[in-house]
């Protein structure tokens, strides 16, 4: 009579292999939905594309220490708040950003500017007519588009 083996792990050790792949998985995928989830942005999304341009020329001015450039972004915060193109939501995020430059606390304000950007991404895509492709445009005189 042949002994019966209690032990499932020594009847398919590529069935154990396989579980241990989806855990090791399931563990690095957790990480990544953490940071890709919605609810999970600091940030509000950008309405316009002139606040997706003062949120990079922040970064810039963040990751430069640069006062004169943060002073440019301030003054087109404030341009684009007089004009109503920033949320209440997006105008708190741009002062909370430029009052940590504006402290001297470049690292901390560079790493916000940076998920600021982050937060961005996948928020959608440009209407047709603010995009631009080489082909879209028209040739010049004298230099006929081929």
């Amino acid at each position: 009579m042949c002994p019966v083996s209690t032990n499932h792990d020594d009847e398919n050790p590529s069935s154990r292999r396989l579980w241990r792949l989806v855990g090791v998985a399931g563990v690095l995928a957790i990480p990544l939905l953490v940071i890709w989830w919605p609810g999970c942005r600091q940030y509000p999304s950008l309405t316009s594309k002139e606040g997706m341009q003062q949120m990079k020329l922040l970064y810039a001015a963040c990751n430069t220490k640069d006062t004169e450039r943060l002073g440019r972004v301030e003054q087109g915060v404030e341009k684009m708040t007089r004009e109503g193109k920033l949320s209440p939501a997006e105008l708190e995020a741009f002062s909370k950003i430029i009052g940590m430059a504006k402290a001297s606390d470049w690292e901390r304000a560079e790493k916000a500017a940076f998920k600021f950007a982050q937060d961005q991404v996948g928020q959608g895509h440009p209407a047709p007519d603010e995009h631009d492709h080489h082909h879209d445009k028209k040739p010049q005189k004298g230099n006929p588009k081929r």
